[in-house]
């Protein structure tokens, strides 16, 4: 059964909506997230993720962007786990799990910088 809100299909008006969030919605969010080690889902390029987020920066051509270790969902790229790097301009639908995450992973150091971070301006809770 297909639902419609004025006259355009609910999966359409759905993700208008979800493509209309601030990014400085999504980085308060995150930060939130990053504070209390909560993980967070999302879609990114189509695809829905589920990550815990490590790092709030700037990309190596200076946009936004969050290091997350990605738990679960789809990926154009290769299958989770994995780290990986998201443009904040580009992330919808995000939610702050209840679930949360003990530490940060061991090998976060070896990823902070240089795996498509710039620079660092939040970063995940030390245990």
């Amino acid at each position: 059964m297909l639902l419609f809100v004025a006259g355009l299909p609910l999966a359409a008006v759905w993700a208008e909506v979800e493509k209309s969030v601030p990014a400085a919605d999504v980085t308060g969010v995150l930060k939130q997230a990053l504070k209390e080690r909560r993980v967070v889902t999302f879609t990114y390029h189509g695809h829905s993720r589920t990550a815990e987020p490590h790092a709030l920066g700037k990309g190596t051509e200076g946009k936004p962007v969050l290091l997350a270790w990605q738990t679960a969902g789809g990926s154009q790229t290769e299958p989770p786990p994995g780290w990986r790097v998201f443009l904040l301009a580009e992330i919808t639908g995000l939610t702050m799990t209840e679930k949360t995450f003990a530490k940060p992973r061991a090998d976060y150091g070896n990823h902070k910088v240089g795996r498509g971070l710039k620079s660092v301006d939040a970063e995940v809770a030390a245990e």
